[in-house]
């Protein structure tokens, strides 16, 4: 039986056997102690027949008493008919040895009785009293010997009949423990290696469950299928990154042709102007011609400077910080533009805020480009919120940043951390802000979505391990 419906089908069946032949055993052993006792209760009329012959029997020699003798005859036919009508169960109990004595005793009577009923009336007659006694006396002791036996053979039965709940209960017992073992090894184990597993693909990572390889029931079944399906998704997870790497470099290549392509550009027709007609013109004209050139080269210095963010790789310098005062500090260096831009923050705790090791600088430049595009999507003012607390797993915060801009549109919100992607218009941004930020906050360790309401504002919701993390 491999499987664990056969493993189960088979203890239940071996359960009712052992029920259907518990309910048998106590039928018979009810039935006999029927038996038992509706022979106990002819014994003891043959113990009552005896000792009113026995009571006769004090009469007629002690009071002399002829009526009795008469009597003592008919409850000696009474109880010798009763003895041969029980003498198979009376041999039975006693033994063939003690039968043949209790039958022996019953003759002796008979006949001392039969002698002294002739010699009724005579003075003779005392003489076969004490004999006439003696096996009386016997008689008595065979049959409270007989009814004692047949007592112990009832109780012998009864303690039977106790102990068959008490075996049943021990069984059921046993049978019990089996079957959880069975749940806990072969269902609840598995089930629970499922778990972690189905947890560790939601988070990107796709292992393998571990299946014994002498197991062939409906569980392993499943863990294989499973196993079969992390394998499948890895593969085309694989392919999409792939798929995605190959489009994002054909983004980031012409990303970087045609950021650069501008104001290389107009430095380009600046310069030419100035070869050209440099000479004749005004100082003030030339003076902004100059100050043009420095703008294109700063924006192209700039963007230089955001492809080096991006592409960073040095190793980050984790300490354990305050996440509050991370927090405060990157606030305050947003705090002129929010009153400029008549911005209205609003900052909320939730619940313990505990201590996150990170690379300070790195994690503030990531929530400075938040906070700026934030500032940027309200150009008429609003509400920025800020809110921190424990994040949706043990061991993590969260930071929520929202505003009350325009949002971004559906068909947007999942192109946000590619590089160069930006809604603003042409030269207002490099579109590699979020880009940075999705790489610097993944290198934590942690985790960052976005979600956006067009026309209502968009939240950034930050997740950081509390636990030291080694990319």
């Amino acid at each position: 039986m491999k499987t664990i419906k056969s493993r189960m089908i088979g203890i239940l069946i071996i359960c009712l056997l052992f029920i259907s032949v518990s309910v048998l055993f106590s039928w018979k052993n009810i039935f006999d102690l029927k038996e038992k006792v509706t022979l106990i209760e002819s014994f003891d009329d043959l113990r009552g027949n005896l000792l009113e012959l026995r009571r006769q029997e004090k009469n007629y020699f002690l009071a002399k008493d002829l009526s009795s003798l008469d009597k003592m005859m008919f409850f000696l036919s009474q109880t010798e008919a009763e003895f041969n009508a029980l003498k198979s169960q009376i041999k039975k109990i006693m033994g063939s040895d003690k039968y043949k004595l209790y039958k022996v005793a019953f003759i002796n009577y008979k006949r001392v009785l039969a002698e002294n009923t002739g010699k009724a009336g005579n003075s003779s007659a005392a003489n076969g009293d004490e004999e006439l006694r003696a096996y009386g006396k016997a008689l008595n002791d065979y049959t409270d010997q007989l009814i004692a036996a047949k007592r112990k053979n009832i109780e012998r039965t009864l303690n039977h009949m106790l102990a068959i709940p008490i075996l049943f209960s021990a069984i059921f017992l046993v049978s019990f423990i089996i079957i959880l073992r069975i749940t806990k090894k072969d269902v609840l184990e598995p089930l629970l290696l499922l778990k972690e597993a189905s947890e560790k693909i939601a988070k990107g990572t796709f292992e393998p469950v571990r299946i014994s390889v002498d197991r062939c029931d409906e569980i392993s079944n499943c863990l294989t299928a499973f196993n079969k399906m992390a394998h499948e998704i890895e593969t085309h997870q694989a392919q999409l990154l792939q798929s995605r790497k190959m489009a994002s470099i054909g983004t980031f290549t012409s990303g970087i042709a045609h950021e650069l392509n501008n104001p290389i550009n107009n430095i380009s027709l600046i310069v030419d102007s100035l070869l050209e007609d440099g000479d004749t013109l005004p100082d003030e004209e030339r003076k902004s011609l100059y100050n043009d050139l420095m703008v294109q080269a700063d924006r192209s210095s700039d963007i230089v400077r955001s492809l080096l963010d991006f592409s960073r790789t040095d190793h980050e310098h984790l300490e354990k910080i305050p996440l509050e005062d991370l927090v405060d500090k990157t606030i305050r260096l947003v705090k002129n533009e929010l009153q400029l831009q008549h911005i209205k923050l609003v900052k909320e705790k939730r619940g313990e805020i505990l201590p996150v090791w990170i690379d300070k600088n790195r994690l503030q430049q990531a929530l400075l480009n938040i906070l700026i595009n934030a500032i940027q999507a309200m150009p008429d003012g609003g509400n920025l919120g800020i809110s921190m607390g424990p994040g949706d797993v043990e061991g993590e915060m969260r930071i929520d940043i929202s505003d009350t801009g325009k949002g971004i549109p559906a068909d947007q919100i999942d192109l946000i951390f590619d590089p160069f992607f930006t809604t603003r218009k042409e030269g207002e941004g490099t579109g590699l802000g979020l880009s940075v930020t999705y790489g610097i906050i993944r290198k934590h360790g942690g985790r960052i979505t976005a979600q956006s309401i067009p026309g209502k504002g968009t939240c950034f919701s930050i997740f950081l391990n509390t636990g030291v993390h080694h990319e």
